[in-house]
């Protein structure tokens, strides 16, 4: 039986995010910069094969957005998705860095 594979949509503002996040780290380090964008492939492929595997994203409780709502996949140590999952669709909705201040994020 072949494993189910989901669905994985990037939303605009996450990708603007993600490309945010790239670009600051090519000024500094174009290496760094592409072992991003390589660890956040191999996320995405890990979302599409198993988006369940991944815990809630219980700190956003704060932000006023219900518990178990969102999941989150850490990438590259410090970057963390937020998606939610709807069927056999994901919803990637925000791309974040772990070391700064989220609190305005929704």
């Amino acid at each position: 039986m072949a494993q189910k594979t989901y669905n994985v949509t990037l939303a605009r503002r996450a990708d603007g995010m993600l490309l945010a996040h790239i670009e600051f780290l090519a000024r500094v380090s174009p290496a760094a910069a592409r072992r991003l964008l390589t660890d956040f492939k191999k996320a995405i492929e890990r979302i599409a094969n198993n988006p369940f595997e991944f815990s809630f994203a219980d700190e956003i409780d704060a932000l006023g957005i219900p518990s178990e709502t969102y999941r989150k996949c850490i990438f590259n140590e410090r970057y963390k998705a937020l998606f939610l999952i709807e069927n056999d669709n994901v919803y990637i909705d925000a791309i974040i860095d772990c070391r700064q201040d989220n609190s305005e994020l929704f």
